[in-house]
Formats: C-alpha cells, sequence, structure tokens
C-alpha cells in the first residue's frame, strides 16, 4: 500500500503554537477545532484551504494515536522551556505524524554533510525515488519547504536556493523529545551513543548526547550490545 502524503498545505509557526496553547488551556478536540477554525479564518479566506490546514494541526497535535501519547506529553514539556524547546517540540510531533514531512528531513539532512545548500529540484528527484512521481507527494515539497521556513529550519540564499539555520538545543527536554521522536519511527531498535548525536532527521539543531545525559534521563536505557553502548528507549 502507498504511504499517504497529508502534508497539502505550509504551516505556520504560530499555528502550530496557537494548538498547543488550546491544549495547554485544557480544549477538548471538538473545542480546538472550532477555535482554530476561528482562528485560522483570518489569514485563509479560502473554506477548502481553512480546512486543509486545520485537520494538519490537528493530526500534529491533537489527534494523537495511543503510541505517541507518551511522546506528546514530553513534546509538550519541552514546549514550555523556551523558543528552542518549541521548535522541538513541533519538529518531534510532526516527524511521527507524517512520514513525508520524515522523509524530506532525512534528505536534508544527509546533503546537509557534503554542502551547504540545496535546491527543490534535488529533493524532488531523491523523495521520487521513495515515493514515486505522485501529484500529491511532488505539491507537498513545497509546502512542506515553506514549512521549514517559517519555523526556523531554512532560509532561501537566493531564488529557488535553500540553506539550513541551525538552532542549539539548551534544555533537557528538548533534546529528549527530539531522540524520542526518532525511536517512534521504528527505523531502529537502538542506536550507539555516538550516532544520536548526528541523526539526519534533526538536522537544524545543534546538541551533543553524552552517556551521563543518557544515563540519568528516564526515557532511555543504556546496555552493551556487541561491545558496543547502544541506546533504547523505554
Amino acid at each position: 500500500m502507498a504511504k499517504m502524503v497529508g502534508f497539502s498545505r505550509p504551516i505556520k509557526i504560530e499555528w502550530l503554537n496557537r494548538t498547543v496553547e488550546l491544549i495547554l488551556e485544557g480544549k477538548d478536540e471538538s473545542r480546538i477545532k472550532d477555535e482554530l477554525n476561528q482562528y485560522l479564518a483570518f489569514e485563509i479566506k479560502s473554506p477548502t484551504n481553512l480546512r486543509k490546514t486545520r485537520e494538519i494541526l490537528m493530526a500534529i497535535w491533537v489527534n494523537t494515536p495511543i503510541e505517541v501519547l507518551s511522546l506528546k506529553q514530553a513534546a509538550i514539556e519541552a514546549y514550555k522551556s523556551d523558543e528552542i524547546g518549541r521548535l522541538a517540540a513541533h519538529w518531534s510531533m510532526m516527524l511521527v505524524a507524517y512520514p513525508v514531512f520524515s522523509d524530506i528531513c532525512s534528505l536534508i539532512g544527509k546533503i546537509a554533510n557534503i554542502q551547504d545548500t540545496f535546491t527543490p529540484g534535488w529533493l524532488k528527484d531523491r523523495l521520487v525515488e521513495a515515493w514515486g512521481e505522485r501529484t500529491t507527494m511532488i505539491y507537498s515539497i513545497d509546502r512542506i519547504l515553506k514549512t521549514l521556513k517559517s519555523v526556523g529550519a531554512l532560509e532561501s540564499v537566493r531564488i529557488g536556493v535553500y540553506k539550513i539555520k541551525k538552532h542549539e538545543i539548551t534544555s533537557a527536554n528538548g533534546l529528549g523529545v527530539l531522540l524520542m521522536a526518532m525511536f517512534l519511527l521504528k527505523e531502529k531498535a537502538y542506536y550507539d551513543v555516538s550516532e544520536l548525536s548526528s541523526l539526519p532527521k534533526l538536522f537544524p539543531f545543534v546538541y551533543s548526547v553524552t552517556h551521563e545525559w543518557l544515563h540519568y534521563d528516564e526515557k532511555f536505557n543504556m546496555s552493551n550490545f556487541g561491545g558496543r553502548v547502544v541506546v533504547t528507549v523505554k
């Protein structure tokens, strides 16, 4: 079965923040939906585009599968910590909500190890290899790139050329939620400690993962495997 794309509208950081604020206010799903409709209507006049935008926000933060609830709670705590914690919280939730977002981040993170910039054309070619040349997928690339610009992960250096903007993680909550998201993607059962400091999907974040930090963080386990120290999530 083909993977669903779903990310059909660009999302602004302010809209993500508003969604979390409604959760923090204790609003239920129905109330959040109504208030997002009112909030988004100031900027989005098309009923169809408003609905699509609202549904993306709801999929990221509100309609949370059971297996993601622990991540959601940790992300809310990270959101409270500082501005970069907010970005880490949104990032972690978008990674697990939308596979196309996760795959695009992985590609951008990998090319960042080789060169400083990339183009949408290069990204499209690489993504087609994994997703096939589907109209919805190609359409989503531009929407996700605009989202990455809005949240501060990318900047335009000239027309059609993007560069990564780096952000240093300053809170343990922010780092913890990003790593939790990586384990929830279930691409690997465990990671070497050294791997965790350079994960492509976390490309805009500058951070380091130490044995000491992992030892004291209750979300992760360390164990010996084949002579290596590896990390799993509890």
